[in-house]
């Protein structure tokens, strides 16, 4: 199953998005970015798995009031942005 990485700009908000998911029964990971991913020195993503489940969770963030920056999808060599 793809791996989706939804950025945050401070583990703040990070948490906030998760705990926001959460309340909605979507369960997402706060990790560090991968080095270089965001180009912002140590940044925060959601980690989720499943490109559906991803789609929902923005969908349900945005409702939310959040406004994610960036998603990225694993790839074999690395991650690539992506527009869900």
């Amino acid at each position: 199953m793809e791996e989706y990485l939804i950025t945050a700009r401070s583990v703040t908000h990070a948490q906030r998005m998760a705990q926001a998911l959460e309340r909605r029964g979507v369960r997402a990971v706060v990790a560090r970015a991968p080095m270089g991913l965001t180009g912002k020195g140590c940044g925060y993503v959601l980690r989720l798995r499943g490109r559906e489940r991803t789609a929902a969770a923005l969908r349900l963030l945005r409702e939310a009031g959040f406004a994610p920056a960036q998603v990225f999808c694993r790839e074999d060599d690395g991650f690539r942005e992506v527009e869900l």
